[in-house]
């Protein structure tokens, strides 16, 4: 052997750790790379940003449609492509496309080049559909601790919610004191942070990409092996459908907030609140592994049922505080159901799958949005909310069955 080169064996050893704390480095870059993402200061202010710049009431709804359209359309084809290629490279293009969408908007005075600023941040919200959570599944099961994901997941969503409620605050102070455009400004350097992190992961090597598979067998292949499998298939239908009906508290809320008398001042605070709700949804939502999925699940379906029927019966300010109780039941299972749904599938279909399932969500929005709003206009929002809560509560039956969740407690 010759003098001063080192035992292939010893070589190799040495790569398997430095590759284990490459992988260990990717967690709490996972939770850098969510607070700078998240640290966007002119959320809180983008309609009236967009009422400054010369834009009418419908001219805001025109660019929403053209944004949740876009997003619709490029969800699972986004999915596919993080599966067929490194995921680290498609959370930096992520980013950086938001980086994008944020710059054409500060120079945007017409509701095209808004709608151009959208189009743009679609792609950015469809790439990072599936793609981020998929790539830390796949680092945890690399290092044989995906029974953590939970965990994990949920603390990156704390720490990612909590920044956005300072985003919020810091956001709609600076537009009061130094004017609209310098929250976007000032969000330009920490997208490009969140940039320079994704591009410093390492990319797990359990993740085997489907390149060389076509493109579309790989969507139709996806489908079949989600569609094949029953429990999968309860964690995606439960998800929608959790989320759709959560949607109607989170975009009309304000309007029930109005109609029981909640001044319009308040109404940035409530926001502040269900970001917190999240949060902590996601920061303790691993304690509930201890207990079986069945019950878990049931609980949850229950308690949102409850939110929006007793937010239908109520017409005081009590109902603020029965309003949130859809956030917690979703946002403390949401965790899980993505712990379960990453476990059910191997790595090169993980990104696809979760994209089939946000489309799932966003699809099942349309008909009960829809239905809530003609309840809405034709009875009252009190008669909406009693029929989206009845809809979930008649969901219990099916959602509780045991033949359909995992019965074993994870972990």
């Amino acid at each position: 052997m010759l003098a001063g080169r080192a035992p292939f064996g010893a070589i190799l050893v040495n790569g398997r750790e430095r590759m284990k704390q490459d992988l260990q480095a990717n967690i709490w870059k996972f939770y850098l790379f969510n607070i700078f993402s998240c640290f966007v200061l002119y959320y809180g202010i983008d309609k009236i940003f967009m009422q400054a710049r010369g834009l009418s009431v419908t001219d805001i709804v025109l660019v929403e449609i053209v944004f949740v359209v876009c997003v619709v359309v490029l969800e699972v084809p986004s999915g596919a492509i993080a599966d067929r290629h490194s995921r680290k490279y498609i959370l930096a293009l992520n980013v950086a496309l938001f980086a994008l969408s944020t710059l054409i908007w500060i120079f945007a005075h017409g509701v095209g080049v808004f709608v151009l600023g959208v189009v743009v941040a679609s792609i950015h919200s469809a790439l990072c559909s599936g793609t981020d959570t998929s790539f830390l599944y796949d680092t945890l099961k690399e290092l044989g601790r995906e029974d953590e994901y939970a965990r994990i997941y949920g603390k990156a969503i704390f720490w990612g919610n909590l920044i956005a409620i300072l985003a919020d605050i810091i956001g709609g102070m600076t537009a009061d004191y130094l004017g609209l455009v310098v929250p976007f400004w000032i969000t330009l350097p920490f997208s490009g942070i969140a940039v320079l992190v994704a591009l410093s992961f390492t990319e797990p090597d359990i993740h085997r990409t489907t390149g060389e598979m076509n493109y579309f067998r790989h969507i139709a292949d996806t489908v079949r092996l989600l569609l094949g499998n029953r429990s999968v298939v309860h964690l995606i239908v439960l998800s929608a459908l959790l989320g759709a009906t959560l949607r109607c508290m989170d975009e009309f809320g304000q309007l029930y907030y109005v109609k029981i008398g909640v001044p319009v001042f308040a109404l940035g605070y409530l926001v502040a609140v269900g970001n917190g709700t999240i949060a902590l949804g996601g920061r303790f939502a691993h304690h509930l592994n201890r207990f079986r999925r069945t019950h878990v699940f049931a609980v949850a379906i229950l308690i949102s049922a409850a939110g929006f029927l007793l937010v239908a019966a109520t017409r005081s300010y009590a109902g603020v505080v029965f309003s949130f109780l859809p956030w917690l039941a979703y946002y403390f299972i949401y965790p899980l159901i993505l712990s379960d749904f990453h476990r059910e599938l191997p790595s090169g279909q993980r990104a696809t799958g979760e994209s089939f399932m946000n489309l799932c969500g966003k699809g099942m929005f349309v008909p009960i949005g829809f239905g809530f709003g003609y309840l809405a206009d034709h009875g009252s929002l009190f008669v909406a909310y009693a029929a989206v809560g009845s809809l979930v509560a008649c969901s219990f039956a099916v959602f509780s069955m045991p033949s359909l969740v995992r019965q074993e407690k994870p972990g």
